[in-house]
């Protein structure tokens, strides 16, 4: 059972290793170092572009409010994969020191038989839900271009390379030139179709990454706790302590270099999927007839931005609940009752009157609470939507009224910005 969970350990590490490679975020030396260094850097070029056509096209349907906000989201993805493919060739240094640090805790703590058991308890909720987010990305790709490479598939059984198709992303007017209609139009097809996949393949690595982090930490801290209240007869406290303070040092170095990391991309996470989903709900509540097309592609979308959100929130709430516990540890353990130096024991004070390991997204703690706030706040938004048309004054001062938090006043001030154009 044990050689079954490291092993899908090994796996879940190297797909994580894949997919950041992939999108240019790999950050550990290797013989290609210069190749992933140059990589990263036609990522970013690429997003470039990629924002670029969003943007363009976000001028070009400037007149319909409705499919522009569309293209906001578009541009907003973009954006995303640039602010972290940037984080991560920036922080590099950081993130080579951090992983070497952390990654060594925990094999460490892998190596003995005992502590493995509690290590793996929660890998399989950590794993399960990466694949299912991968799964859903790469889902989405297929959908939406999915069709034109079918009908092109289906010309090739005629013998007949058609172009009677329009484009997934630039609709045919997105682009800053005009589209020839032969083979370059196919060329076009996929390179949009590359565009969106590594948009999408860089929100997936850098995501799944924070979990993947997040459960190294746990599980040596799980380790830790365990290694405090179930002492050997053989093993002296005092150094299991002395070793587990050690190690705590070390850890919080690594928690602020994590936060460092993911605090910017948390908040922009926060705030652009509040009110992403925010106009989704308005755009559908507009509808004035429902298709399959759009309810499954608003479903989707909005699973999407949810699933992204409650990532962040819940791992940073599981990472908040593994400090906790150590705290507990170290305070029902033995060590009032051990012999050791003055130096340790002031350590062990201070520990346990420190606040939970959390990360936090500059002033907001990254925890469950966060993704509720989101939730709650869109939830009220669509329920009064009806009212906006009817009694416009009222709902404004509704909304200054109801919340003060940051997500609901920018959600606030977008939607009067809707209602005035």
């Amino acid at each position: 059972m044990i050689h079954k969970q490291l092993k899908a350990y090994r796996t879940y590490q190297q797909f994580l290793q894949n997919v950041l490679t992939i999108c240019g975020c790999w950050y550990m030396p290797s013989k290609s170092s210069k190749f992933t260094y140059y990589w990263s850097v036609c990522v970013f070029l690429t997003m470039i572009l990629y924002a670029t056509i969003a943007l363009h096209m976000c001028y070009i349907l400037r007149h319909n409010m409705k499919v522009m906000v569309k293209f906001v989201g578009v541009t907003i993805s973009a954006l995303s994969a640039i602010i972290k493919v940037v984080t991560f060739m920036i922080n590099r240094d950081s993130l080579i020191n951090y992983h070497r640090t952390l990654n060594n805790l925990f094999e460490e703590e892998l190596k003995n038989e005992k502590i493995q058991t509690i290590i793996f308890s929660s890998l399989r909720t950590i794993y399960t839900l990466a694949y299912t987010y991968f799964a859903v990305l790469v889902g989405t790709i297929f959908a939406y271009f999915g069709s034109p490479y079918i009908f092109v598939i289906h010309s090739l059984f005629y013998f007949h390379l058609s172009t009677n198709y329009t484009l997934p992303l630039s609709r045919e007017v997105g682009w800053f030139w005009p589209i020839p209609d032969n083979f370059l139009y196919h060329l076009h097809l996929f390179c949009e179709t590359g565009i969106v996949t590594l948009s999408c393949m860089t929100a997936c690595g850098v995501d799944i990454a924070f979990g993947f982090f997040v459960y190294q930490f746990y599980s040596t801290i799980r380790a830790m706790t365990f290694a405090l209240t179930n002492p050997l007869s053989t093993e002296k406290f005092s150094n299991i302590l002395r070793t587990c303070v050690l190690k705590h040092q070390k850890l919080l170095q690594c928690r602020n270099t994590l936060e460092h990391i993911y605090g910017p991309i948390v908040f922009w996470h926060i705030v652009t999927n509040a009110v992403l989903l925010c106009a989704l709900m308005y755009d559908v509540t507009s509808l004035s007839e429902f298709t399959f097309y759009d309810v499954s592609s608003s479903i989707v979308y909005a699973a999407i931005k949810l699933l992204q959100t409650f990532i962040y929130s819940w791992h940073g709430t599981f990472l908040t609940n593994a400090g906790e516990d150590f705290r507990k540890g170290i305070y029902f353990a033995k060590w009032p009752n051990s012999s050791l130096d003055r130096h340790v024991r002031t350590n062990v004070i201070l520990i346990m009157m420190q606040k939970p390991m959390t990360v936090n997204a500059f002033f907001s703690p990254v925890n469950v609470m966060m993704f509720t706030k989101v939730s709650i706040s869109i939830s009220i938004i669509s329920s009064i939507e009806k009212n906006i048309r009817t009694d416009y004054s009222h709902f404004v001062h509704f909304l200054n009224a109801v919340n003060s938090n940051l997500v609901f006043k920018l959600l606030r001030h977008f939607i009067i910005l809707r209602n005035f154009q």
